[in-house]
């Protein structure tokens, strides 16, 4: 039976990008699967009532724009996997997560947050506006109108609440995360602490 991995994620997030494209790999090295929990950031932090991204001083240097266009092209490289910074500006990332949640409610959620991630981390190219959204699923062969219409549905806020609900019960307090058997992995750079997690528990 496939052990079940459950992987918090936002779309206006690198690091989310980075670990999605390890998922496949790790499915098939240690028969995992993987339930995918796109959420917005925002949304998290604020259920939290705490943000490492404010106006002020930044908590750590990690945070930093500059220092973290150099270590999410350390990791793409380190992957071999393409990646580009996105103009952040150009898109309402509130809907273009909710999009995402659209789409597991729709039963389509991998493919369509897959199609996404390429438009945005690899192409550069961020939905301006739904007609655009439309357009990435369309063209991963899904039904856009579908998830465009599906952005503002009352099942989209209540999976959104849900999954920000189940992301704290599980200690998720940002970005990736996954949980597996109630142990929490936090981050892409954790990758190698949840294979080894899964190797143990392969192996006992």
């Amino acid at each position: 039976m496939p052990i079940p991995i459950d992987f918090y994620f936002s779309i206006d997030s690198r690091y989310s990008y980075l670990a999605a494209t390890q998922i496949p790999l790790i499915e098939r090295e240690f028969g995992a699967e993987f339930r995918w929990h796109p959420l917005g950031l925002a949304a998290l932090l604020a259920a939290r009532g705490a943000t490492p991204f404010s106006n002020g001083l930044r908590v750590s240097g990690q945070y930093e724009h500059d220092y973290r266009d150099i270590d999410t092209g350390r990791w793409a490289s380190f992957y071999g996997v393409k990646i580009v910074t996105p103009d952040w500006s150009q898109g309402d990332w509130t809907r273009i997560n909710r999009a995402a949640v659209s789409a597991a409610v729709a039963g389509c959620c991998p493919a369509f947050v897959t199609a996404l991630y390429d438009a945005i981390m690899v192409r550069g190219a961020v939905p301006a506006d739904d007609a655009a959204i439309v357009h990435i699923a369309d063209e991963a062969g899904l039904d856009g109108a579908r998830i465009a219409a599906g952005i503002d549905a009352p099942a989209t806020d209540r999976l959104h609440s849900d999954t920000i609900e189940a992301a704290r019960q599980a200690g998720v307090f940002g970005v990736p995360s996954f949980v597996v058997e109630g142990q929490m992995f936090w981050g892409n750079d954790r990758i190698i602490l949840l294979k080894h997690f899964l190797k143990q528990r392969k192996h006992s």
